[in-house]
């Protein structure tokens, strides 16, 4: 992976909560270093998968496949590479929250093409990362890489507990951008988990 400015400063973030000397370079050859590596890109990924991140909602439409679905549907889309989650997909055809599977890495359905969506992605290199998030994201690295580097377990229950506070915060500071400022058309189908 190649590391940012902002990904060096996160982890430095981090290894300070942990106590632990500041690394000039993520990819150094030195056990702190070793050790952000490793945990880095799962860690990001993992917060930003698990909510709804308005600095990480991306737009698309997707060309249907060449081949179909053996059976259960008429389409199927391939996921962007940077896909991380389903948000909800357009269907100017009609409402029906059950129009669609993820299986592996495809979308299947009966809409046809072009699909329109919207995911979160772990593309975000670009993009203007909030505070809250990257004070989380390096409360969270630090909890992950405390038993590697520092091997105290009262430590790690305190780094838990001070990510619990920072998430909730972080959360409600972006629940007010995602406000919905007027309601989604019907034909916006919003991605469920199944009842």
């Amino acid at each position: 992976m190649e590391y940012t400015d902002l990904d060096l400063k996160i982890v430095n973030k981090a290894l300070s909560k942990l106590g632990v000397r500041e690394i000039a370079s993520i990819s150094d050859d030195e056990e702190a270093a070793r050790v952000a590596d490793s945990v880095y890109e799962t860690t990001r990924d993992f917060e930003l998968s698990t909510y709804q991140w308005a600095f990480a909602i991306k737009r698309d439409s997707l060309t249907a496949d060449e081949a179909t679905p053996a059976f259960g549907f008429n389409f199927q889309y391939s996921l962007p590479e940077d896909f991380l989650r389903l948000e909800g997909i357009y269907n100017p055809g009609g409402f029906d929250r059950d129009a669609y599977e993820i299986e592996g890495n495809k979308i299947l359905t009966d809409i046809q093409g072009p699909l329109l969506v919207r995911y979160l992605t772990n593309d975000i290199s670009d993009l203007n990362w909030p505070p809250y998030f990257t004070e989380a994201l390096a409360c969270r690295l630090a909890y992950e890489m405390c038993e590697r580097l520092k091997q105290d377990p009262q430590r790690k229950n305190l780094l838990m507990q001070e990510y619990q506070l920072v998430i909730a915060s972080a959360k409600r500071a972006n629940a007010i951008q995602l406000a919905i400022k007027r309601p989604l058309p019907p034909s916006w189908e919003v991605a469920h988990d199944g009842d």
